[in-house]
């Protein structure tokens, strides 16, 4: 009789140990077998309580982890948005103040003070492009950016960024001509913002490439009947063949013969929005002949 009672009672212990470590495995942390007088099973008893305080202990570290993570990537992710708002105000300022002087809103300036503020100007055109990319290059790295498509039409689109340049390559003595040769009126859906933020970096590449050449050349092409291409050409030093797989990488700035100052995010940059439109970037150059940077799209996601 006492030896069926013992069977009963471990039995009955053996089926709530195994409902609770179930319950422990399914999430809930908090479950605990009672407490009991039964000398045979209160010593399991207790190391089952144990086992399953330090997996809810270790449940708690975990998240308390996880919200300091997240309370961290939140003020680094303020952090940056303030430092470059922050490091773009004076610059801006700057700009506005040079352009005051060359259209000689302070009265007159000799031939060599034009010459120097312009120079400065162009100074301060690639820093605040460098902190643009600074910042996208964050946010395209540390989120999870969502391409926001619309429909583009592309000629059009293409003059718009050209003009917005326009400024620019003046300032450095450059033409830069457009050719179109796909229909009129022909449209793909992209991200307007991201594939203009490309056009601009290739176009302010080539304008620093181009040496003592003037001219660059964009075209806008067909590629097959779902994708397209558009492609900027300088005239100047190109790329030394050792270095043409290595402008994509990230920090990667080549020569300083061939490279524009700065910390090799721009190509970086563009190769990383092409592809998240499911497109590619290539590069053909030649040493004193000059480079031709050629992005392909479809038309339709």
């Amino acid at each position: 009789m006492i030896l069926i009672k013992k069977l009963e009672t471990r039995d009955l212990f053996l089926k709530k140990a195994k409902n609770a470590i179930n319950s422990v495995r399914y999430g809930n942390i908090y479950e605990r077998l009672e407490d009991t007088n039964n000398k045979d099973i209160k010593e399991i008893t207790g190391i089952l309580n144990e086992l399953f305080e330090s997996i809810t202990d270790r449940e708690k570290m975990i998240r308390e982890n996880i919200e300091r993570e997240n309370e961290a990537k939140i003020l680094k992710n303020d952090f940056m948005a303030t430092l470059t708002h922050d490091l773009k105000v004076p610059i801006i300022a700057q700009d506005n103040t040079f352009d005051l002087f060359l259209t000689k809103k302070f009265g007159e300036i000799t031939p060599i003070q034009e010459e120097v503020i312009k120079k400065m100007k162009i100074s301060n055109i690639d820093l605040k492009y460098l902190v643009d990319t600074l910042l996208e290059t964050y946010k395209i790295e540390q989120t999870n950016i969502e391409i926001k498509r619309t429909n583009v039409v592309l000629e059009s689109f293409i003059k718009d960024i050209i003009s917005q340049l326009e400024s620019i390559y003046s300032l450095h003595g450059k033409n830069v001509n457009f050719k179109n040769e796909l229909p009129s009126g022909a449209s793909a859906d992209l991200d307007n913002f991201l594939i203009k933020r490309v056009i601009q970096n290739l176009i302010l590449n080539a304008i620093s490439h181009s040496g003592h050449s003037e001219n660059i050349d964009i075209t806008l092409k067909k590629n097959d009947k779902d994708s397209f291409k558009i492609s900027v050409q300088d005239y100047g030093l190109g790329i030394d063949k050792r270095e043409v797989e290595k402008i994509f990488k990230k920090y990667y700035s080549g020569s300083t013969k061939f490279s524009r100052s700065g910390v090799g995010l721009g190509l970086y940059l563009c190769n990383k929005v092409v592809k998240l439109h499911g497109g590619k970037i290539e590069v053909s150059t030649k040493e004193n002949k000059g480079s031709k940077f050629t992005v392909t799209l479809n038309y339709k996601e």
